[in-house]
């Protein structure tokens, strides 16, 4: 399926089960709380398609229903299925907590640009080599697919068709190209940093701003002694819709990770 590039800038996820369907929902509702350039896709497998609710169609401005989704392998086809000319991919389980629209100028100085560095919950650039030792001992671009950017261009085509060559022959990198792989199976961070860094990492990131980024609430990333960062923080939504994390306002997009941050009661505050 390739959809037709009738929109210009927008915000793209993908959703699978009624529980992603609904981190999707809150998700865009994030987006139009903050900013002005505030377009949403939302790409769903048919099971999905039929639990999205009055309200959400509302708030979706496209809907893309896919006949299959492999939990691996969606993020591939992004570039085929998004309505925009310019993207930003993001993962469902993420909030937008402010104004990011400057954002699109920089990024589009690359083709194709990924987060490649995250930040903890005090905007602090974050160690992650508990996560990404892989990474560092093959030299591979640290890539977040959580966040990133790309435009409607032939470049990003043949970015995305590596991928799904990397995809199809993960277990050739994994047993014979890429050293110490303990990744069973192609998770989209492994595909993505192995496709760009063929293709030349320099041509994948912004190394002179300070984006695109995210917080990550992973729990070695902000040095918690927990699995879940909410027995380890308090958090809030002050009513001028500024969400705060231990007494620090989040200014990033928000990887809140654990998919039950995302109830009800918060819908309704962003709704």
């Amino acid at each position: 399926m390739r959809i037709q590039k009738t929109r210009e800038q927008g915000y793209l996820t993908f959703a699978q089960g009624a529980k992603y369907l609904e981190c999707a929902y809150l998700l865009a509702l994030s987006v139009k709380t903050y900013c002005k350039i505030n377009d949403f896709c939302v790409a769903v497998d048919t099971d999905t398609a039929k639990l999205i609710t009055d309200a959400q169609s509302k708030v979706f401005d496209e809907i893309i229903v896919l006949d299959h989704m492999h939990p691996f392998e969606n993020e591939n086809r992004a570039w085929d299925i998004t309505p925009f000319k310019e993207t930003f991919k993001v993962e469902s389980d993420m909030l937008i907590t402010s104004c990011i629209d400057h954002w699109w100028d920089a990024c589009r100085l690359r083709n194709v640009c990924f987060t490649t560095q995250v930040r903890n919950y005090k905007n602090c650039i974050a160690n992650d080599s508990k996560y990404r030792k892989m990474w560092r001992d093959n030299n591979l671009i640290n890539a977040y697919n959580g966040f990133m950017y790309f435009r409607h261009c032939i470049e990003t085509k043949q970015f995305f068709e590596h991928c799904q060559y990397v995809f199809e022959n993960f277990n050739t990198y994994k047993n014979k190209v890429i050293s110490n792989c303990r990744h069973d199976l192609p998770d989209t961070d492994v595909v993505f940093s192995i496709a760009a860094t063929e293709l030349g990492s320099e041509n994948f990131s912004l190394p002179t701003v300070s984006y695109p980024t995210f917080t990550h609430m992973k729990q070695h990333i902000n040095n918690f002694e927990t699995e879940d960062w909410r027995d380890a923080c308090s958090w809030a939504l002050t009513d001028d819709m500024t969400f705060v994390v231990n007494g620090y306002a989040q200014t990033q997009p928000f990887h809140y990770f654990h998919k039950d941050f995302c109830t009800k009661e918060l819908i309704q505050r962003y709704g």
